[in-house]
């Protein structure tokens, strides 16, 4: 190999300079994003069903849709809610599922064969499998009162920007949908002698389009167009209804006819206290750079502006912005790192063969960047930080070769020779290294699941970067360190030799006290543990506070939409809030990843407030809190700020089962009364509903039948003087309006108005309602709730400041203990964690495929076990400093706490591995397990040292920078690293003068 490389040189230098160039290329082309993208594991289910109970929804939709979901295997589970009028379904894959489309399609099929079991008056379903998509832009448009004025302008807008490169599709939220509402008038019906169905009859004749063909003129084609549509609203009005007499009267004198919003309510949008129609971008993902994405936005929208005057175009939420912001504050990291490490190399190597050392550097972080990108990579803020922890791994196979080739040149050795003797003697122990390294990440890379999708881009980047470095340590670094390096004049002055000779006879007169030593300190470092806070992810970086509200079920729109103002007038007063965002009906657009839609419900509201700095959220958020509790108790609120990791209800969830509905309520309310009792827990709630009132029609059959009636008769009647029936659509717009033919007073019927409706039969006669029917006042559930076809209640709870899950869900089960839950009562949890015990499951099956790799390595490297295990025994050596410096830190031990403790796996098993693969040298030469042991203690302390060095320096930046990310996973890899460094470089080659004697013996060859 050695000869090759010197016969190559030339070629090994165009082909590393030209993959240099490659990842100058990748990096000034490839795609931008904040965080990487998820598979379309999520969906949800709506099926409207108007005028239904929740328990009829239920029973007769909501039921037959989850028994057909679940024969649909790919379906991890679904969650159900059935509402008055509405069944909705939220889905979610296994974590295993990739191909998502077919999937979805099985779903589908589900969702046609429930259908069939459905009774007949059901209406849309419709299937979202894009719930997770995240808007790039949303966009606010308003200026005007009128929102149907707005929703047209919007609409025009959305036209306008539908061709820029990059865009995926643009939905607009808020905007006004219209009906022509044609409000019949009872008295005048019944005086004229007619019907509703008469006028739904003579509207469906004179609304018809009906082709009148053409005509040929001096050869010319003429088209025919017979005046069948209604063409503006006065046409509707003078449409002629035939009387029982044969006599006819304009509709006009039966109903009166407006063009407005459609009724019931609509979600709306306001932007800081305007009224606003929204358009939420959504861009191609994984194949556009989000920065160049928002610019062609901007650009655009510059140019048309002064075309959509006097209406105001404004940003509600502009993601390429935090990108550019992100990964700009990345790439400061990166640069700072690269510095400190330069620094770190040249104190500790000297100039020249620091120099060497950190060339390798921008090499690899090149190479990488361009082998990243043509395997479709695309750069954001995991990939980054993968890059981050692997700048001061990488340059240790460099460090090593480096070291020894400078030792060969000391020992008078000829600059070839000492080239082939440092690449024969540690291309092997190198490659099982590095190999280590990579087995360590595996896990990583091949578990499934949201988190692992999420920081995947760690493991991608740190296993390419490694593997890179270690080619360029073989090849490009021998041979550029056999023309520069010179002999060291000095060798006696350097203090890194003095500490390796220190150090090496401490292991040769006291390995009995380091191994005690050892010991003692990893069980002190265990008993850390019960201090540890255990967290999922941490919050956002974001000065954002979130206000979900929630009234009652059954709560009117418009209750809702006046009570959101009144909190947002309240919270206005504060010095705090900078802007606030308003969403009434719907929780409006996911601007964030780990924000959870919702569906569309009069009950519900979200605020977004924006502050000056994250640490003003912290007192808005405990004021917002307080004062709503204080000043309106009607309302149902949780308070906090954007959240990391794969989105969830709250950080605590407790999910109750039980069959009896009674029984589940009581347990329910114990549960959310002992979470209001732990320390550590605000916000919290559960979904029990108080109920509605409802309004029972009784109808008498004999008497109905004698007026010619039936049940269906009265309810369409009734469901048509409230809710209104679809009598036309009204075609002269770009999408047809519905006309709605309904009472004057539609939903807002007063109960005594509606006691005295009309019903007709198919005569056309008026019969009073309350001649063929009784009215009973009943109170039913406002809402039922299924997860995967059990009826189930939910608790969940907010953190205050300073508290984890674990810490909470601790304290319950405390408190249940004392005071059981009923008998039959199962729990189950949900939030932080349910998703650490996914994730963690997650990596717990593929962990055999990486203890199996980093096994085959190390016996490929010593072909002894003991020597393996000896190696291995360098992992609770790390525990002594993780514990530790995460308490002293403040930091949780979290799934990011977790990714520092695989990096480091991986870190310090490779120094045991340099140090051991000279031991077993000295071995055979016939030095005494004690000497072999200095001699490597002595040869192996600067590059172990080095490493470190360099690895604790280019985390630095990560450790004290402002994200919430990743500073517990810093420190857990900073801390762990400086005491495993020393006691890998004094406990392991104790144990080694216990545990070993000869070198590995070589089979014997026994006679047959």
């Amino acid at each position: 190999m050695t000869r090759r490389l010197l016969n190559y040189q030339r070629l090994l230098g165009m082909v590393v300079t030209m993959l240099c160039l490659l990842g100058i290329a990748a990096y000034s082309t490839m795609p931008r994003q904040e965080d990487p993208t998820f598979p379309y594991r999520a969906g949800m289910i709506s099926v409207s069903y108007p005028g239904a109970s929740a328990e009829a929804v239920e029973r007769l939709v909501l039921r037959p849709l989850t028994d057909e979901l679940r024969q649909v295997e790919e379906l991890d589970w679904s969650q159900g809610t059935a509402r008055t009028g509405v069944a909705l379904a939220r889905l979610k894959l296994q974590d295993h599922i990739y191909d998502t489309d077919s999937a979805w399609d099985r779903v589908r099929q589900a969702m046609e064969r429930a259908r069939r079991d459905f009774p007949d008056d059901v209406g849309l379903m419709e299937l979202d499998d894009r719930l997770i998509d995240i808007p790039a832009v949303v966009l606010a448009v308003g200026g005007s009162a009128s929102v149907t004025e707005l929703s047209d302008v919007a609409e025009r807008l959305k036209q306008n920007l539908s061709d820029i490169p990059g865009m995926s599709r643009i939905e607009l939220e808020g905007d006004a949908s219209e009906q022509i509402t044609l409000a019949l008038d009872d008295a005048a019906l019944f005086r004229l002698g007619i019907s509703p169905k008469r006028i739904l009859d003579t509207l469906a004749r004179r609304n018809q389009t009906i082709p009148g063909g053409f005509v040929v003129v001096e050869g010319r084609r003429l088209s025919v167009l017979p005046n069948t549509e209604f063409t503006d609203i006065d046409a509707i009005r003078a449409t002629p209804i035939e009387l029982p007499d044969g006599s006819q009267v304009p509709l006009a004198a039966a109903a009166e006819v407006w063009r407005g919003p459609a009724e019931p309510r609509q979600p709306e949008t306001w932007f800081d206290g305007e009224r606003v129609v929204l358009l939420s971008i959504i861009m191609e993902e994984d194949s556009t750079d989000a920065i160049r994405f928002g610019e062609r936005i901007r650009e655009r929208l510059d140019q048309i502006r002064s075309d959509f005057e006097p209406y105001e175009i404004r940003e509600m939420f502009f993601q390429p912005d935090k990108v550019a912001d992100r990964l700009d504050d990345l790439a400061w990291s990166l640069v700072l790192s690269v510095l400190i490490i330069v620094a770190v190399v040249f104190t500790g190597m000297g100039i020249r063969m620091g120099l060497l050392v950190a060339s390798i550097l921008p090499m690899v972080a090149l190479i990488s960047v361009g082998l990243y990108d043509l395997g479709g990579g695309v750069l954001h803020q995991i990939a980054v930080i993968g890059m981050v922890i692997s700048l001061g791994i990488l340059i240790d196979n460099a460090i090593v070769i480096v070291e020894n080739i400078q030792g060969h040149l000391d020992d008078g050795m000829r600059r070839l020779d000492a080239l082939r003797a440092a690449v024969g003697e540690l291309a092997g122990p190198l490659g099982a290294s590095t190999g280590t390294t990579l087995a360590a990440f595996a896990p990583l890379l091949m578990a499934k699941g949201g988190t692992a999708d999420f920081t995947r881009g760690v493991p991608v980047m740190i296993m390419l970067t490694l593997s890179v470095s270690y080619l360029l340590a073989i090849s490009a670094v021998p041979l550029l360190a056999a023309r520069f390096l010179k002999v060291r004049g000095n060798r006696q002055g350097d203090r890194l030799i003095g500490l390796a000779r220190f150090l090496g006879n401490l292991v040769y007169r006291y390995p009995g006290r380091l191994i005690t030593l050892g010991v003692l300190l990893v069980a002190l470092s265990l008993g850390m543990t019960p201090f540890l806070a255990k967290q999922f992810f941490p919050n956002a970086d974001r000065p954002r506070v979130i206000v979900e509200i929630y009234l009652p079920e059954g709560t009117d729109q418009a209750r809702t939409a006046e009570a959101t103002a009144r909190l947002e007038e309240m919270i206005r007063s504060q010095p705090e809030t900078l802007e606030i965002h308003r969403f009434v009906g719907f929780t409006g657009p996911s601007f964030y990843y780990n924000l959870r839609r919702s569906p569309q419900a009069p009950n519900r509201a979200r605020l977004v407030i924006r502050t000056p700095t994250l640490e003003d959220t912290t007192g808005l958020v405990q004021w917002i809190r307080q004062e709503a509790n204080t000043t309106m108790p009607e309302l149902d609120i949780s308070v906090g700020i954007l959240g990391q990791g794969p989105p969830r209800a709250a950080p605590v969830e407790v999910r109750v089962y039980h069959p009896d509905d009674a029984t589940r309520a009581r347990a329910t309310e114990q549960v959310y009364a002992t979470l209001r009792a732990t320390q550590g827990t605000v916000d919290v709630r559960h979904d029990l509903d108080i109920g509605v009132p409802s309004l029972a029609i009784n109808v008498d059959d004999a008497t109905a039948a004698r007026y010619g009636l039936t049940r269906a008769d009265v309810a369409q009647s009734l469901y048509g003087q409230s809710y209104g029936a679809v009598a036309e659509q009204y075609r002269q717009e770009k999408d047809p309006i519905p006309m709605v033919l309904r009472s004057r007073e539609g939903t807002s019927l007063s109960l005594s108005r509606l006691l005295s409706v009309n019903t007709y039969n198919q005569k056309g006669d008026a019969i009073p309602l309350a001649a063929v029917a009784t009215v009973e006042t009943t109170w039913e559930p406002a809402a039922r709730y299924l997860r995967n076809g059990v009826r189930v209640n939910t608790v969940t709870a907010n953190l205050a400041t300073g508290y984890s899950f674990s810490q909470a869900l601790d304290g319950m089960n405390r408190q249940l203990e004392q005071q059981p839950l009923p008998e039959g009562t199962r729990l189950e949890l949900g939030g932080d964690a349910e998703g650490s015990d996914r994730a963690n499951s997650a990596l717990l099956t593929a962990a055999p495929i990486g203890i199996l790799l980093l096994l085959f390595f190390l016996l490929l490297q010593f072909n002894s076990f003991r020597r393996v295990g000896i190696i291995l025994l360098t992992v609770p050596l790390a525990t002594v400093g993780i514990f530790p410096g995460l308490v002293l830190s403040g930091s949780p031990f979290g799934f990011q706490s977790l990714l520092g403790v695989i990096a480091l796996v991986g870190i310090v098993v490779n120094n045991a591995i340099v140090l051991l693969d000279v031991m077993d040298r000295e071995l055979e030469t016939g030095k005494t397990i004690a000497e072999a042991v200095r001699t490597a203690v002595e040869r192996r302390t600067r590059p172990i040292l080095l490493t470190t060095a360099t690895t604790v320096a280019g985390l630095l930046p990560l450790a004290f920078s402002s994200s919430t990310l990743w500073p517990p996973m810093a420190w857990a890899i900073i801390s762990g690293l400086l005491a495993s460094t020393v006691l890998t470089l004094l406990v392991i080659p104790a144990v080694c003068t216990k545990l070993i004697r000869v070198p590995v013996a070589e089979p014997e060859n026994a006679p047959a």
